[in-house]
């Protein structure tokens, strides 16, 4: 069996990876060991020729319009228990699982036998770019590149919304967080001596300095033509740049914690820090080249009519607000510089070996940060419970306008784990004692009553999910914030078993109950769920929302998590 196919069917085989280690660990260990050694010798192989493949065809794709997660508008006001007539119990039919994809793939459609490309024998051997069925014509070597001299290709620090409350009447039952909290003082720590500046670069990453070990390396001042991508990529290759800046960054995105996505932003504001008054496309041709070289399955493109450079960026989760491109069967998200429109306009990018889309693809879940920290305090409380403490206020530019994922992304993401952890032994410990469903109930009606309401479009002007830190930061959140919020601590902190769930316009959620207690529910997996929502103000468990009470909904995220 030669390498190749080797590689072709390492995926099925890894798949089996618990079995065939149980039963012979090493011998399955030394084939894995083989196959992952013909893999990086064939992809790098793939990366030596890599600008042969910028220097061939370039082709046009047609955009797609960004995928809309819920169509159904939200409401601007949270109905409120007293305002309602109660509900009959309800028990609703078993509900499914909320679809990952909204829409379907699209099939790649195979070349005619005579087109199908030669595999190649050896993994030294250079297979031959292939045409996806989605390409249109194909563009001229002379396609001009938008020669923008000093432009960033990072986003800006944004403008965030103060995370203090106006002053506004407020009604009895939803009391106000107050304007500015009292909280205990923080004793004071030990200052820490400030890392060394010598032989460092600065890196401006949202507002933060962030030092990375000094590497020096050229590109292409600017391009012309699309052809000047592969020009680039030689220079790059020729002084061995991956190897040298990657040396240097690979353990700085490491401690930070940053997310394969976070990570590219780093590597622009790298760019940006590196070469300040460079045009965009040289810079973004780097980034490529770097990501490239991280295994990641990234293409570079340009947009036909302004002549934008631009990433093309396969991703493991659902996007949704993202412009987007089908190619070879996989959704391909548009990353651009600041104001850079793709409406309107075509998207070129090169023809490559369909063995080379075999890199990573780019995961958006975020695992923790380790970022300098700006404190920002908070007090909350509502009923039997408070929580108090500090957030770290450099998390929320990063995370202000990061894309959009499902719900249950945002809830099994995290940014800030010691703050959590903080968060959890707080409610434990006021809420510890008490019986499950009170606990329960109490939770609720914190999360209910402790922020104030509003839409994301209201509040910001865009679709904003929260992760879980930021309701800590902003003073006002809307069902799938709060209900992500519940969620973890319910589980987390109250062991208590729960399912956040998809309503049209609405996100709510479920808690599983051993004892029948009346209202709404259903049963999922031999367990009775109930109704337990965190935006219908005042309710408690097995109260729904009247217009939600004959929805059977879908499950978006079960906790614990099996």
């Amino acid at each position: 069996m030669n390498s190749i196919k080797r590689i072709i069917f390492a995926a099925t085989l890894l798949g089996g990876v618990a079995a065939m280690s149980a039963q012979a660990p090493q011998s399955y260990q030394e084939f894995r060991n083989s196959i992952m050694n013909d893999y990086n010798d064939f992809r790098k192989t793939i990366l030596e020729h890599y600008a042969d493949f910028l220097n061939g065809t370039w082709h046009e794709y047609e955009p797609m319009m960004p995928q809309v997660k819920d169509k159904t508008p939200k409401p601007k006001v949270v109905p409120k228990v007293k305002d309602i007539k109660p509900a009959a119990p309800t028990k609703l039919p078993e509900p499914k699982p909320q679809a990952k994809e909204p829409e379907k793939p699209v099939k790649p459609v195979e070349p005619a036998p005579q087109e199908k490309p030669k595999m190649p024998s050896s993994p030294f051997d250079v297979p031959k770019p292939v045409t996806p069925p989605e390409a249109k014509d194909a563009v001229p070597p002379t396609l001009k590149v938008k020669p923008d001299l000093g432009s960033p290709i990072l986003a800006t620090l944004p403008e965030l919304p103060k995370p203090v409350i106006e002053e506004e009447p407020v009604e009895p039952d939803q009391p106000a967080v107050s304007e500015v909290p009292e909280v205990p003082k923080v004793p004071e720590v030990p200052v820490v001596p400030q890392e060394s500046r010598e032989g460092k670069d600065p890196v401006m990453f949202y507002g933060m300095e962030i030092l990375v070990p000094s590497v020096d390396f050229k590109i292409m001042e600017s391009m012309s033509t699309v052809g000047d991508f592969a020009r680039n990529w030689k220079v790059m290759d020729e002084q061995k740049m991956a190897d040298k800046v990657l040396k240097a960054i690979k353990p700085k995105i490491k401690d930070l914690g940053l997310s394969d996505y976070l990570a590219y932003e780093f590597l622009c504001a790298y760019m940006d820090a590196k070469f300040p008054d460079m045009a965009a496309a040289p810079k973004m041709s780097a980034v490529h080249y770097l990501l490239t070289n991280l295994g990641f399955n990234a293409r570079i493109a340009l947009l036909t009519k302004t002549g934008d450079p631009i990433i093309l960026m396969p991703s493991k989760q659902n996007l949704y607000g993202k412009v987007f491109m089908n190619m070879g069967g996989d959704k391909y998200y548009v990353m651009s510089a600041p104001g850079v429109s793709v409406m309107g306009q075509t998207i070129a990018t090169c023809d490559l070996p369909k063995v080379a889309n075999g890199g990573k693809k780019f995961d958006f879940r975020i695992n923790g940060l380790n970022l300098p920290v700006k404190e920002h305090p908070f007090n909350i409380s509502y009923g039997k419970l408070n929580l108090t403490g500090t957030v770290n206020e450099n998390l929320m530019p990063i995370v202000y306008r990061y894309p959009q994922m499902d719900t249950a992304d945002f809830a099994e993401s995290c940014l800030d784990e010691g703050l959590r952890k903080k968060i959890v032994e707080q409610v434990k410990e006021q809420l510890g004692g008490m019986d499950k469903l009170a606990a329960t109930n109490e939770l609720l009606q914190f999360v209910q009553s402790g922020f104030k309401y509003a839409t994301d479009d209201a509040f910001h002007g865009f679709e904003k999910p929260y992760f879980f830190e930021e309701n800590l930061f902003y003073p006002k959140n809307d069902c799938e914030d709060r209900a992500i919020f519940y969620t973890y601590l319910l589980w987390n902190a109250l062991g208590v078993e729960n399912q956040l769930l998809f309503y049209p316009g609405h996100e709510s959620a479920a808690v599983a109950l051993t004892n029948e207690i009346g209202g709404t529910s259903y049963e999922s997996n031999g367990k009775r769920y109930y109704i337990s929502d965190p935006t219908f103000i005042g309710s408690i468990t097995g109260q729904c929302m009247p217009q939600y009470t004959t929805t059977n909904p879908k499950i978006d995220l079960s906790l614990p998590n099996e």
